[in-house]
Parts: structure tokens; sequence; C-alpha cells
């Protein structure tokens, strides 16, 4: 069985455990980020169950086209295989013709890791099917977590399933036909209380068109909204230095650099990249999030991170790909040593 499908606390299993261990063992400093999430909109037409997108108190708007280009142009001269986001916490198919814009740009700039997420709610509108596998994206990540019409709109409030998976289909099937390497088409299922039954019903469904099957297990953005699941912890001491933290930047609409990619509502506000470059951001917070993490100097952390526990829900299962340059970038690095028991919880 998947260790997605329980919804016991992660750190209640030594399996989960000894994984995270193995996690935080292959941290590292990176001279840029390896992945980068740029928010080109910070508008979104769900208000899905577990999202705290309808609790934002910051402004919604779109992010200034000459932002956005700065942004990539820095990306394309200083890391191409950067992996770089266009989406945060917004429904970038909003755009319409200017997200194909920009990413073209992007791509034209150098940039060569471009990933999009999306809702699927708009795929059936302003040619999206083939904008999609005509762009420069290397993955286009669908969340849907719902394999039923009942399970999929209550956790994905507003959306109609009659009109997404059907939308969805029509795009893998489409992807076959052209034959096309590029974009892998991924289908992201969050496991919680209201959907693990249908894990296994998800998984056999999207197999049959070809498409790329993400598990992973919900998680709380950082705690200070109100979505919350029991599989994490928030008593327990045992901690391991935050693999967002330490492997993301994430930048607001406005141009806020922001604590990581779950910083939804810019609790930690580090600089504005209007003002700044992408490395010196990046370096800024090294010294506020990435060193404190991975000396374990928890007293020095963010209260953001003192009260998260989503670094208990890192990684997520992918099936084994022969196509190249569609997984995370850590998903290579992983460890298949065991760095300490872990029964003993070496990291508290």
């Amino acid at each position: 069985m998947s260790k997605f499908k329980a919804l016991d606390r992660h750190v209640d299993d030594d399996t989960r455990v000894q994984e995270l261990i193995d996690i935080e063992a292959n941290l590292r400093e990176h001279p840029f980020p390896p992945q980068l999430v740029v928010e080109n909109t910070s508008y979104c037409n769900l208000w899905c169950i577990h999202c705290s997108h309808r609790e934002l108190t910051r402004k919604h708007l779109h992010m200034d086209r000459s932002l956005w280009n700065t942004i990539v142009e820095e990306v394309g001269r200083e890391s191409p295989d950067c992996e770089l986001w266009p989406t945060f916490y917004g429904e970038a198919l909003i755009l319409k013709r200017e997200l194909w814009d920009r990413l073209e740009y992007a791509d034209k700039v150098g940039c060569r890791n471009l990933v999009l997420n999306s809702n699927g709610t708009l795929l059936d509108r302003w040619d999206n099917l083939n904008n999609i596998l005509n762009s420069p994206l290397k993955r286009f990540i669908l969340s849907l977590d719902g394999a039923s019409k009942e399970t999929f709109e209550k956790i994905r409030a507003n959306a109609k399933f009659e009109k997404v998976y059907p939308a969805v289909e029509r795009l893998c099937e489409l992807r076959a036909k052209l034959n096309r390497t590029y974009p892998v088409i991924t289908v992201q299922f969050s496991v919680m209380k209201e959907n693990v039954h249908e894990v296994d019903m998800f998984f056999d469904h999207w197999k049959k068109f070809g498409a790329d099957v993400k598990i992973r297990p919900m998680l709380e953005w950082g705690a200070v909204g109100t979505v919350r699941t029991d599989s994490i912890s928030h008593d327990d001491s045992f901690r391991i230095a935050c693999p967002w933290g330490n492997n993301t930047m994430a930048i607001h609409a406005d141009g806020t650099v922001v604590a990581c990619a779950i910083d939804f509502d810019a609790n930690v506000k580090a600089e504005n990249i209007r003002n700044t470059s992408v490395k010196s951001a990046w370096e800024k917070l090294g010294t506020i999030i990435r060193q404190p993490h991975r000396d374990h100097r928890w007293n020095d952390i963010p209260d953001l991170c003192k009260g998260c526990g989503d670094w208990q829900v890192s990684g997520a299962e992918y099936e084994e790909t022969k196509i190249e340059g569609v997984r995370p970038f850590w998903y290579s690095e992983k460890s298949t040593e065991s760095h300490s028991p872990p029964t003993e919880k070496s990291h508290a």
C-alpha cells in the first residue's frame, strides 16, 4: 500500500521518519534557487477546501509583464535549468494569450525548465489545449484530487467534474495523437480524508489516458489559515530542515519575495524583486531561512516556520519515467542510504 494512502501522522511512522532524515541529508546550499515560483497572477476561480486562497488578505493582481521579463532574463543568464513555475497562488490560464506570450519569452531568453500547474477549469477555452502542447513547457500539472464527481466537486469547489475531466482526457488524447514528448501531462492527487478511498481509482483512470500520475499528501500552507490535516504533527520534538525553505524561492505578483512556496499571504517579506536581483534575494533568504534550518537553530527561524509542519509531507510518489527533465530537481538526488536509525528520531 502506498505510504500516502494512510492518514496517520507522518512522524509516527518509522519508515516515513527515515525518509525525512534521508531527505534532509541531501539538502545543500545552491548558488541560485533550483526552483523559482513566480506568481504571474494571484487570481483564482476556485475555492478548494484544502487551499487557503479564499483567505488571502493581500491584493489580487497580475504581475507586470516587464517584471516577469526581468526575472526570466536573469534566470536565462544565471541558471537556465532552474525549475521555473509561472504560478504560485493563482490560476495562470486566466491570463489567456498573455500567459503563452510570457512563456515563449522565457524560453527565448534561455529558460529550459518551465513547469505550469492548473486546476483545469479553463482548458476548453481560448485554444488552450493546442497552446499547452505547442508551448515550451516541460511539465503541465493538473490538480484534480478526486476520481468521482462527488469527491472532485466537494474538494475543488466551483469546478465541474463533467467539464474538467473530459477536457483533461482530450488533452491527453491530443498529446498522444501529435506524438509529443513535452510537455508531460501530470495529474496530481493530494491525499486527504475526503478522497483517500479513491487513490487507486484515480491512478487506474489516468493511466488509461497515458497521463503521468503524481500522488502526494495534503499540506497545510504553513498553518496560518484554517486548512488542517491530522497527518501533520505540531507537537512532536522531531524536526528536519525544511526542503521547501532550502530549495525554493517564491515571488508574489507584486514582486514581494517571501519565505518559500507555501508563504501564500507574505508572512515573511524578504525583499521586493523590483529593487534587487533574484540572486541577491536568494542570498538574503539564505540568512533568514536556509542556514538556521540546516543548523537546527529552531529559535532563529521565522515564526511562520515555527508553526509550520508542511516539511513532513516533503516528497511525492512518481512513477518511473524515461523522459528526461520531467521530475523535480530533487528527485534524482534522493538518497538510498540510511543516515541514522529512524526510531531514535535523531534530528529532534
